[in-house]
């Protein structure tokens, strides 16, 4: 950062150029380097970032017919978000949004609409965290289609209100009832801890969020989510 002295009829500048931005604080006209911030994806993000930018290319290779049968699928269907917000979308987005999910267990994407459905968030489920394992269950078992879990980051709060980011963590695909699904593994590796080490130490909440739907058609429900503490 440097102090600025203006004269000869400039009495300020403001905003970015070249890689430098002009403000004042209250120090007077300063000059500083823009801050730019490294984007290092995680490797669970990667893959998501590697299939959206495929999508989007694959939008463009797309005949006019199918782009067209995007379009009536837009118009004829809202979107509800895991969140439970019904939105709008355009066919383009449609395109992502379903491709994105088929692509995580399939290798070849939609070039035209699924067949509608709309699918329930799965049933209520809880967490039960030992020394050795993280686990989602339910109770009665539970008839699974396909689901999607996600996990925050260690949280201090105890709400499931908090709209935290969420990590994509594991898969199930087509199975039968389940009753248990463990995610030891995807969450130590998330959170890069041995398991055991950090169930000893932590001090905080986790939520888990489930979507329930199909990878066949990339369509998929809510979430449904449920909270625990480690201490």
């Amino acid at each position: 950062m440097a102090r600025v002295t203006y004269g000869g009829g400039v009495s300020e500048f403001k905003g970015s150029i070249g890689g430098v931005t002009f403000q004042r604080n209250t120090s007077g006209p300063i000059i500083k380097l823009r801050t730019i911030f490294p984007v290092n994806p995680s490797p669970f993000q990667s893959p998501k970032q590697q299939r959206l930018s495929f999508l989007v290319s694959s939008w463009s290779l797309l005949s006019q017919a199918n782009k067209d049968l995007w379009d009536a699928f837009a118009l004829a269907h809202d979107h509800t978000t895991p969140w439970g917000d019904v939105k709008t979308l355009s066919g383009y987005q449609w395109f992502l949004s379903v491709n994105l999910y088929r692509l995580i267990h399939h290798s070849t994407i939609l070039s035209s609409p699924p067949t509608w459905t709309a699918y329930d968030p799965p049933d209520q489920f809880t967490i039960e965290c030992t020394s050795t394992y993280i686990k989602v269950l339910w109770d009665p078992g539970y008839d699974a289609t396909s689901l999607m879990a996600y996990v925050s980051l260690p949280l201090r709060q105890s709400s499931l209100k908090l709209r935290r980011p969420m990590f994509f963590c594991k898969y199930y695909f087509a199975s039968p009832e389940l009753s248990e699904w463990d995610l030891t593994t995807e969450v130590s590796t998330l959170y890069n801890v041995t398991w055991a080490d950090f169930f000893a130490s932590a001090d905080c909440h986790i939520i888990i969020r489930i979507l329930n739907g199909s990878f066949n058609s990339g369509l998929f429900s809510s979430f449904t989510s449920a909270i625990t503490k480690i201490e």
